[in-house]
């Protein structure tokens, strides 16, 4: 997907593996409330702020059951090891983005060079409006929706939430 990273999809025949791979690397953002939708896509952390395998394996298979509305990509490095997930939501011509990255992997690029990659594809396929949620007490994530050009609109989604848009190419 891009020349440092690979977003290969979850299936229901992998989604064991990957879960098994990456619940002890990434603290996981907690679930919206139910029937807002997507943000947080995937299953929250345990006691010690990991995630727990067996949720997010039951997640990962759900998401890749869902069909062509729920699309999840682990994101592996150049050297094949798995460095986050990454998934989108679409409905109608919107689409939802969400990335998770390894703590251990931060700082090094990987999250807004997937956002943006994954945006772009997304808006190259018609959809009109590419939306990601972003916790208000989060500000790495508020810098990384800022450089994936990204804005805050004034849709608060659940306590906390904050719609964000990627205002649509010209």
């Amino acid at each position: 997907m891009t020349p440092r990273l690979q977003a290969l999809p979850v299936t229901l025949w992998n989604a064991g593996y990957v879960a098994e791979e990456l619940a002890r690397k990434v603290a996981l953002a907690a679930r919206p409330a139910p029937g807002l939708g997507v943000g947080g896509l995937f299953a929250g952390p345990d006691a010690r702020g990991m995630a727990e395998p067996a949720a997010l394996r039951r997640e990962l298979r759900h998401r890749a059951g869902a069909g062509r509305a729920a699309w999840t990509w682990v994101v592996r490095g150049h050297d094949g090891a798995a460095v986050g997930l990454l998934g989108a939501d679409t409905r109608a011509r919107r689409a939802a983005i969400a990335v998770v990255i390894d703590p251990d992997e931060r700082r090094r690029g990987y999250g807004s060079e997937i956002v943006r990659a994954l945006a772009s594809w997304l808006e190259s396929h018609r959809l009109a409006l590419v939306e990601t949620r972003v916790r208000a007490d989060d500000p790495a994530s508020e810098r990384l929706a800022m450089v994936t050009s990204f804005q805050p609109t004034r849709v608060v989604l659940a306590i906390g939430w904050r719609l964000w848009c990627r205002p649509p190419s010209r």
